[in-house]
């Protein structure tokens, strides 16, 4: 990184939007925080070649294994890279309305 900054210019880093997902996998279902540009719509994000990630990062994550087995335990992780190629389906996960 660079130590010298110029007046005027920003932090190194751009504002990100986190969005609760749920991502349908062959293997299993991944939960966790979708982290992308303010002000762009998820399904935007997604279907853009331009700005969309061959592996987009989830944070907080949950990982739960399609097997069925009653006594398997839900694996998770600060963070991951999943592939977009392995994406079935990507759904937001709404936050329950307040009563």
């Amino acid at each position: 990184m660079n130590d010298a900054q110029t007046a005027g210019h920003g932090p190194d880093y751009a504002d990100r939007k986190a969005t609760d997902v749920r991502i349908f996998t062959p293997a299993g279902v991944v939960e966790g925080k979708f982290h992308h540009a303010p002000g762009v719509r998820l399904s935007d994000y997604l279907r853009n070649a331009a700005s969309s990630e061959r592996y987009p990062m989830l944070t907080d994550v949950t990982v739960r294994a399609l097997d069925g087995a009653a006594d398997a335990v839900p694996q998770t992780a600060p963070f991951i890279l999943i592939s977009s190629a392995h994406a079935n389906m990507i759904v937001p996960i709404e936050e329950p309305a307040a009563a």
